[in-house]
């Protein structure tokens, strides 16, 4: 029997049958752009190095190797989502929640939607100046009806997008 989270994998990997959900898409839509906030946070050299090394080691692993590095990464950045200065419990938190993604995948799109994105939110948009906050919002509404309806493997790209989530999450590390 093989676990929901790696025949979901599969799906990217070689293609779904079916459009993403418009709630799929919504979800996408609000995570997808998040990262883009490391341009204006971060110092140029610091956000260039880490995508870069991501992209440059991650990029051409085998797809098995692309996907266990994505959930270290993941299982150490998604800790910071829970505020409280004892790493054990962070930890547990983390781990807990990656675990329940292994069986409902889809738990996972939810998360990182409704949750992650608004906790890394609520810290950056205060220094953000209007103009890029309406660039988000223009993003997500772009990115929506660009996956609405559509079939994901259209823009999977080799799983391009793994190692530059890795270099958010790398540019991000506290």
């Amino acid at each position: 029997m093989k676990l929901p989270i790696l025949q979901k994998a599969k799906l990217l990997q070689y293609g779904q049958t079916q459009p993403l959900s418009n709630y799929d898409a919504l979800c996408l839509s609000v995570i997808i752009p998040h990262g883009s906030t490391d341009i204006w946070m971060y110092p140029l050299k610091k956000y260039a190095l880490l995508y870069g090394s991501s992209f440059s080691f991650i990029m051409f692993q085998p797809i098995k190797i692309k996907y266990v590095m994505l959930f270290l990464y993941s299982l150490i950045h998604i800790k910071n989502d829970l505020c409280i200065n004892r790493l054990s419990l962070q930890f547990l938190y983390s781990g807990l929640l990656h675990l329940s993604w292994l069986w409902y995948p889809e738990w996972a799109l939810s998360y990182l939607a409704w949750i992650h994105t608004f906790i890394h939110y609520k810290k950056v948009l205060p220094l953000l100046s209007k103009l890029q906050c309406f660039s988000l919002l223009i993003t997500s509404i772009f990115i929506y009806f660009l996956l609405v309806n559509q079939y994901i493997y259209e823009y999977n790209c080799n799983n391009i997008w793994i190692p530059i989530v890795i270099g958010h999450i790398l540019t991000n590390a506290s």
